[in-house]
């Protein structure tokens, strides 16, 4: 019961954030009606209403190339399902712990969507399987303090402020020193979308030294 009251409230929330978009653009609804499954709005429309509504919270995005094992059918399923509303997700946005109830809280919305939008669909369940199964295993592993007592030193509690800001304190050992650069560049990237404070030159490379030292 909660969850089906959950979902109408969703649905109302979803509703009164179209017709305020509606309102604000100058464009108007179908007269067949929202839930008449008549209103005309693609996923760029969506995309941008959720950007509209969400701003930072919603992921930054990631070029699919940078996806572990892009070629993969996870991979694949997870850039065609999630990007109808927002930029990609990478699989370390959240731990294996995690992502079991955003996967499912996402394919709620989606079916939600699907029902209401002609260009919003949604995974069947072998599909939703194997996106799951997917994102698990590339998610994020967080940090074993016990393991990492330099934590405590400089450069680790620079480490920590600043990776800490938009995520779990993740294991440097996710990443190998090669990779870690790249890495963190991009996530560099993310904290300029997400309107964060960006680290000097002395603490970025600081911080660099830090997740080699320890990676896999």
């Amino acid at each position: 019961m909660k969850d089906n009251r959950n979902l109408v409230i969703g649905i109302a929330l979803f509703i009164i954030g179209v017709t305020g978009l509606f309102v604000l653009s100058g464009m108007r609804p179908s007269t067949g009606g929202m839930m008449g499954g008549t209103m005309m709005m693609d996923r760029a429309g969506m995309k941008e209403m959720m950007k509209n509504m969400m701003g930072a919270q919603l992921p930054p995005g990631l070029d699919p190339e940078h996806l572990p094992d892009p070629r993969s059918s996870g991979a694949q399923l997870l850039a065609r399902y999630c990007t109808q509303c927002h930029e990609l997700p990478g699989p370390g946005l959240h731990t294996a712990g995690e992502w079991p109830s955003v996967v499912g809280r996402m394919n709620r919305r989606m079916r939600m969507m699907s029902g209401m939008m002609h260009d919003i669909e949604a995974p069947n369940n072998d599909e939703l399987r194997t996106l799951a199964a997917y994102l698990q295993q590339h998610a994020q592993i967080p940090i074993d303090r016990a393991r990492y007592t330099d934590l405590s030193a400089p450069d680790g509690k620079l480490f920590e402020a600043m990776c800490s800001q938009c995520h779990a304190l993740l294991d440097p050992r996710q990443h190998t020193s090669d990779e870690w650069p790249s890495v963190i560049g991009r996530m560099m990237q993310n904290m300029k979308t997400v309107g964060k404070q960006l680290p000097d030159q002395a603490t970025l490379e600081t911080v660099v030294e830090f997740l080699q030292t320890h990676a896999k």
